[in-house]
């Protein structure tokens, strides 16, 4: 085998097909990268097992070929190599020889045969989704995933489509973040739950081009994702996603809304000592038209006042400075609305008269809310 393209490219792809790269491995043949050829393009392949990431690169192809190369290896290589074109040569013992102006390196490969074959997708259903939507639907949910749980569907994200409604959900027991977002032209029902580590790289993958399409099939356990010139193939988790529509409370005693910059700034300054106390707890205090949030720790206490519109009765809740410090982190809105029923039942967080993006945060019990 040899090719012969330009380090800047290879070194994209390198960067977009190394995500998949499996670290700890009892199959040393997955710290590799797989390279063939095919046509004018060379094809890399990485996997872990679990999620296998494909992707192209148009090259000069000066006789076929295919092997693995050490994945790190290759990658720290051409990424240190001057720019121009890279000569990349695999001889009859899977060795691999790269040349780049004056360089010449020789890095030891793997037979190509001992790289497992790509996971078949029967594709009973495909849909398609643009990848700006599907991209902001997973940066909005991803940080809510359980990194550990022993219910193992709450460490995936939900995605769910119906009557023309994307919905994407993660929740771990203390959180939930939910996104909708409409695509009239997809009516297929279906839900599946992608492992979180997954949704973090397709999320790194997607384009913020309004004319980037996604095409999603699903099979199976199987999810295939083609996108331009990647593919990613992921086994998804297996069991039924936590009923959350139930979770959602139908009513609330109190609602507030409040000019999201401010209370961002506010909440920020306060997290500083809340981080500093053995509780990590903001304390909110709704009153007559007030928000006082305060936080106290062992070496020092802060007291933040916003003014709100408030519709209800007066509350005390405290939260974890993690789970809102994430609220205002992700939410995009000039102005957000709390509802809330008790200082011991989950608080609703939206952007005003948008209940398309939503969270939801469970409150922490303590004697300061009582105060």
């Amino acid at each position: 085998m040899q090719f012969i393209c330009t380090a800047a490219e290879l070194i994209e792809k390198l960067q977009i097909v190394t995500k998949a790269l499996s670290n700890r491995t009892p199959n040393p043949v997955l710290e590799g990268i797989l390279v063939e050829t095919e046509k004018d393009n060379i094809v890399m392949t990485c996997s872990d097992e679990r999620i296998t990431i494909v992707t192209r690169l148009k090259a000069s192809i000066q006789s076929a070929g295919r092997g693995v190369v050490p994945g790190k290896l290759f990658t720290d290589v051409i990424r240190k190599l001057p720019d121009g074109a890279v000569t990349v040569t695999m001889n009859e013992n899977n060795v691999f020889n790269i040349r780049a102006a004056g360089t010449r390196m020789n890095i030891s490969g793997q037979d190509a045969d001992l790289f497992p074959m790509l996971p078949q997708v029967d594709r009973e259903r495909e849909i398609s989704l643009p990848q700006d939507m599907l991209k902001d639907m997973i940066q909005k949910t991803e940080f809510a995933i359980a990194t550990e749980d022993v219910r193992e569907v709450l460490t995936g994200c939900n995605l769910e489509i119906e009557n023309g409604v994307v919905t994407m959900v993660a929740l771990d027991g203390f959180r939930l973040a939910m996104r909708q977002a409409k695509c009239s032209e997809v009516l297929e029902k279906l839900s599946a739950i992608i492992p979180g580590r997954a949704v973090g790289e397709i999320g790194k993958l997607l384009s913020d081009s309004e004319d980037a399409f996604a095409t999603l099939a699903f099979g199976g356990n199987k999810l295939h994702i083609r996108m331009d010139d990647t593919e990613i193939f992921i086994i998804l988790v297996n069991g039924e996603y936590v009923n959350f529509r139930q979770i959602l409370p139908k009513s609330f005693a109190t609602r507030v809304a409040v000019e999201l910059d401010p209370f961002r700034r506010c909440v920020d300054r306060a997290a500083l000592f809340a981080r500093e106390g053995n509780n990590n707890l903001l304390v909110l205090r709704i009153a007559d038209g007030e928000m006082v949030i305060e936080a106290h720790s062992q070496i020092g206490d802060v007291r933040e006042e916003l003014q709100v519109e408030q519709d209800g009765a007066n509350i005390n809740i405290a939260f974890n400075v993690r789970y809102l410090t994430d609220v205002v982190r992700y939410i995009d809105s000039d102005k957000i609305e709390m509802s809330l029923n008790s200082s011991i039942s989950p608080c609703v967080i939206t952007p005003l008269n948008d209940s398309d993006y939503l969270h939801l945060v469970l409150p922490v019990r303590t004697s300061a809310t009582n105060a």
